[in-house]
């Protein structure tokens, strides 16, 4: 690797950690997408060294006290949403008691693997409620560095400095952030993807290859999605067939065994609790009301409070991105783009249909964040290509980061705004200057992005 290339990486993990830091810094406890659940399952793994089922209780005693609002509990920000202004301060208690566990908890749907290996770490630190909240996030921040370095290598193999520089923009997506920077199975799913295509695109170990793949395939189930790409790349690389049929029966093994755990420890062999919750009338099927929600929760950084752009705003800080890839599009890319989206919707859609035929209480395929689990193959293939040729792309993604996040988010995690408030661009507000403390690493960021768009311009 040529000296430049060493330093854009370093560059770009350390602005990727900045980003990454203040998010972590700023959050709330149980800020959204499940995160109490997630908790409460490695916090049931770590105390009985197992997997609950989805029958059995398995939520702890003190999370139980979180989710009735207790005044010495750790308050929820995803439970009491507008009420949080007036929440308890957040005092750290000891995580006991865990037992009698209160009812089950429906995160158990989930497969085994990421508990297993992350509820352990909680034991390097003083068990506390919040120590233990803290250590599984930042475990996710190191998941979300092993995401950006995957994807600027990858960004490396199909555009050179270009592409390790596109990869800085991704921590700026308030949406991905979301994703990855929580207690939760989502931050490894998305490290083991992107580094397994990674692997695969950049041609190195057969046995790494295989292992990525399964590795990744075993931790969430929507990651089976992106393996479409694989076939596409060995097609392109030409793959010797041995190849190929080391890594189909690594990942056979792997959808094989993670369908086995489900099956044993959940009424069915996918997990989905929904799925086994018939009601007595079909929920209603509102297409438009789908799309509507899909668009509004992958443009806005997604969780339980309701926040959203409005969607003049959702237009603003979009079409001006989609224009720029639209016009830097590469038609070498088409085949591999179009294959990955495709699978990933036909995935939602079935997720919907099956809703439908069971009869369930939900309706799942409208969670916009998780298209960001496809940030490895389209930052290379889209994003990279027009950050290259329109000089004010990575500025404008910035720009809207710092509005949403900043102006935004932080505020309503600090308890400043309201529904009842709207601003201009958002339904909860009003809207506010960024604190003094996140300046501070605002311009961390910016200016490790000017050297990375000047080194990338130098070579």
């Amino acid at each position: 690797m040529r000296v430049v290339n060493r330093r854009l990486y370093a560059l770009v993990i350390a602005v990727a950690a900045a980003r990454l830091a203040m998010q972590v810094v700023a959050m709330p406890p149980y800020a959204g997408l499940d995160e109490l659940y997630h908790v409460a399952r490695l916090a049931f793994v770590m105390e009985e060294h197992r997997n609950p089922t989805t029958r059995e209780a398995s939520i702890p005693a003190y999370l139980e006290a979180t989710t009735q609002r207790k005044a010495d509990a750790v308050p929820s920000f995803a439970l009491l949403q507008d009420q949080w202004r007036n929440a308890p301060p957040v005092r750290d208690r000891a995580a006991a008691p865990v037992k009698p566990y209160a009812r089950p908890n429906y995160e158990a749907q989930q497969p085994s693997g990421y508990y297993s290996l992350v509820a352990p770490l909680a034991r390097l630190a003083p068990r506390t409620v919040l120590n233990e909240l803290r250590v599984w996030r930042w475990a996710s921040v190191l998941f979300a560095l092993v995401t950006i370095v995957a994807i600027a290598s990858i960004g490396e193999r199909w555009l050179g400095s270009a592409g390790i520089a596109a990869a800085a923009l991704v921590p700026f997506l308030p949406t991905w952030e979301t994703l990855v920077l929580r207690a939760g199975n989502d931050a490894l799913a998305c490290a083991l993807v992107a580094s397994a295509i990674a692997v695969t695109v950049r041609k190195s170990s057969v046995v790494a290859e295989a292992l990525l793949w399964a590795a990744a395939i075993a931790i969430k189930l929507y990651t089976w999605p992106l393996a479409i790409a694989v076939p596409i790349l060995w097609w392109r690389q030409r793959a010797p067939k041995s190849r190929a049929i080391a890594v189909t029966l690594a990942a056979l093994i792997a959808a094989l065994l993670t369908v086995a755990d489900l099956s044993a420890r959940t009424k069915n062999p996918i997990g989905v609790v929904a799925y086994s919750e018939a009601t007595s009338a079909p929920p209603r099927l509102d297409v438009l009301q789908l799309v509507k929600v899909s668009i509004a929760s992958a443009a806005w950084t997604s969780g339980e409070h309701f926040d959203a752009l409005r969607p003049w705003a959702i237009a603003a800080y979009v079409l001006p991105v989609l224009v720029a890839i639209a016009l830097a599009w590469r038609r070498s890319d088409a085949a591999l783009v179009a294959a990955v989206l495709l699978a990933f919707a036909a995935a939602q859609c079935v997720n919907v249909i099956l809703c439908i035929i069971k009869q369930t209480p939900q309706i799942g395929g409208k969670e916009g964040w998780y298209w960001f689990v496809l940030a490895p193959l389209l930052v290379p293939a889209l994003l990279a290509p027009a950050a290259a040729r329109f000089r004010w792309l990575p500025w404008w993604i910035v720009a809207w980061d710092v509005v949403i996040t900043d102006c935004e988010l932080i505020p309503t995690w600090a308890g400043l705004t309201s529904p009842s408030h709207p601003s201009l661009l958002f339904r909860w507000g009003p809207m506010h200057l960024p604190a003094a403390w996140a300046i501070g690493f605002r311009v961390v960021q910016v200016a490790g992005l000017i050297a990375i768009r000047t080194m990338k311009d130098e070579r």
